[in-house]
């Protein structure tokens, strides 16, 4: 090759470098910023994810708590009343009051917690509309039977093992206490 060609090619290579120099760095900056726009939707999906996470361990927390304090409360004010029938008293409206709360705490509970919590709540559910059915029965009864009156009172005291089981399925599902090991 004449050293004329070669000069020849250099200049060509020098305008064609020179002319897409440019072009390359407005290449290379588009996809610079279109990777940090990308990593930045990467990064604004994880923190929406992780505070969506929060916020529903916050709601069933909330629950848990209203079902616990709901579940609790009502089984002392079904054994106050159980006090008082015993003394020829009526039972405290209050007592109602508190069943209406704790059916709505567990319909929102329904929507809201995973099935290997709600089913100890359910046990729950159910053995305080069995105390209330023995309850209603007591208190229609008078005289009042005495018999009667222990097996309400056997089962009331009985309820503590639900309700501990269903404060456990709770605790674990928020992480505060350890799954009990096979």
């Amino acid at each position: 090759m004449s050293t004329g060609v070669i000069a020849l090619l250099v200049a060509v290579v020098g305008v064609a470098g020179t002319l897409l120099a440019p072009i390359t760095t407005a290449w290379v900056g588009s996809r610079s910023r279109r990777q940090e726009f990308e990593l930045q939707q990467d990064s604004d999906r994880a923190k929406r994810h992780i505070d969506d996470a929060q916020a529903n361990l916050e709601r069933r927390r909330d629950t848990y708590v209203a079902l616990n304090s709901g579940a609790r409360r009502y089984r002392f004010l079904m054994m106050e009343d159980l006090y008082a029938v015993r003394r020829g008293a009526d039972p405290d409206p209050a007592t109602e009051v508190a069943r209406v709360e704790f059916q709505d705490t567990y319909a929102q509970a329904q929507m809201l917690v995973p099935d290997d919590v709600l089913q100890p709540c359910q046990t729950v559910r159910v053995a305080l509309a069995e105390a209330k059915k023995l309850m209603d029965s007591l208190t229609e009864d008078v005289p009042h039977d005495q018999q009667k009156w222990q097996e309400a009172h056997a089962f009331l005291i009985g309820m503590w093992e639900p309700i501990g089981v269903m404060q456990l399925a709770m605790r674990q599902d928020l992480g505060i206490s350890a799954p009990p090991h096979p």
